[in-house]
Formats: structure tokens, C-alpha cells, sequence
């Protein structure tokens, strides 16, 4: 299925959508994460996906409509049934999104959800910062090698906030800086701690 085929799910700010509640696992926009879907409620679920827009978000949060939730709109890009009634399927991260209102009676749940933005305006960013991060990558992906090589596109908000998600997702295991890092709405500060990352790494280059 071709992501063409979902562009209203990614172009639209707002929308309807199942959702997986998973504690230990964060999508960003951009990135692919295998899932194992064993629960009945999430089979259930994944077959109403299939057999509509193949798309639902995934979710680090607890479902608790007291507090912001956050997840990722994820495009299912493979899905293979196991023996057992599970299945192991391939999720493409779309975008950020809001979780607003629970809706609808099934056995999984399915919210209303509202695309989540940077709060940053890209002419306010400090450019020296930005070129700092452009220069890092580049010097970076030379350092470590083909393996490790990230394409940097610093030409817009959104293109630095997906090159920085994608370093932390290749870079860092930690959970929990991993879910502050998805939640984060300022751009700047994005750009810091993947800096920060980034001269972690070359000190442990530098080592060996």
C-alpha cells in the first residue's frame, strides 16, 4: 500500500482514529517499529484496520482522559498472522497527534485526535544553532560511516524536527528521554539535546 493512499490521514488536522495504548514503546513520524499484536482486543482492532485506511495511532501513555495524551498516527506497511492468532506487523510513524475524545463503543477504544505542531516559527530560530546542528550531522555521518547515515534537512521546522527524531530514534535507548523527546513542542530545545546526543557520540568515537 503506498503512502499516497493515506494522505488525508497525514494532511488533515484532525480526525478519528482506533488507538493502541503501549507503555513501552514511542513511533516517531518518519521511523518503522515491529509490533506484536496479541491482545483480542488489539486483533480486533488490526482487522478493522486492514480492512479500512490501515492507519491507527500508537500510544506511550496510559489512557487517562484526566491528563495529555499524545501518540503517533502510524500506517501499518506489513502484516504477517503467526500460527499462535497473533500477528507481527511493520508501523510507519505519520505524525504527532493529540489525543481529544474518546469516542465510539467497541472493545478497543478509538479517539478524536488533533494534529500536534512545533511551537517554534522557523524565522525565529536561532540560525547559528541550526547550521551548529546541519554541520554536526554532516560531520557525524563521516565519522561513523555509511551504516550510520542520516540525511540532514534543516530547511524547515518540520524537516528539523523529523532529522532530530530520527537521530534519537537510531541513537538512544533510553524510554523515558525517548517519551520526553516525542512530547517536546519546543524546536530549540530539540535541536540542543540531539546536539548534546550528537557530542556523546563523537566522545565515544573519539575513544575507540
Amino acid at each position: 500500500m503506498d503512502l499516497i493512499e493515506c494522505s488525508n490521514n497525514v494532511e488533515t488536522e484532525e480526525g478519528t482514529s482506533p488507538v493502541m495504548f503501549v507503555s513501552n514503546t514511542v513511533l516517531f513520524p518518519g521511523c518503522f517499529i515491529p509490533i506484536r499484536v496479541f491482545e483480542s482486543r488489539y486483533r480486533m482492532m488490526l482487522k478493522d484496520v486492514l480492512s479500512g485506511n490501515r492507519t491507527f495511532i500508537l500510544s506511550f501513555h496510559p489512557e487517562d482522559r484526566t491528563h495529555r495524551m499524545t501518540g503517533s498516527l502510524g500506517l501499518v506497511r506489513s502484516c504477517v498472522d503467526q500460527t499462535d492468532g497473533t500477528s507481527i506487523l511493520m508501523l510507519e510513524g505519520l505524525k504527532r497527534v493529540v489525543l481529544d475524545q474518546r469516542v465510539g463503543g467497541k472493545p478497543y477504544t478509538t479517539w478524536k485526535y488533533q494534529t500536534s505542531h512545533n511551537t517554534d516559527d522557523y524565522e525565529m530560530l536561532d540560525q547559528p544553532l541550526v547550521e551548529n546542528l546541519r554541520n554536526q550531522i554532516q560531520q557525524l555521518n563521516q565519522r561513523v560511516g555509511s551504516d550510520f547515515e542520516l540525511y540532514c534537512s534543516t530547511s524547515s521546522v518540520v524537516e528539523i524536527t523529523s532529522t532530530c527524531d530520527r537521530l534519537i530514534e537510531m541513537t538512544i535507548q533510553s524510554l523515558s528521554f525517548k517519551k520526553e523527546f516525542f512530547d517536546c513542542l519546543s524546536t530549540e530545545r530539540k535541536i540542543k539535546q540531539t546536539l548534546d546526543v550528537i557530542g556523546t557520540i563523537n566522545g565515544d568515537v573519539s575513544k575507540t
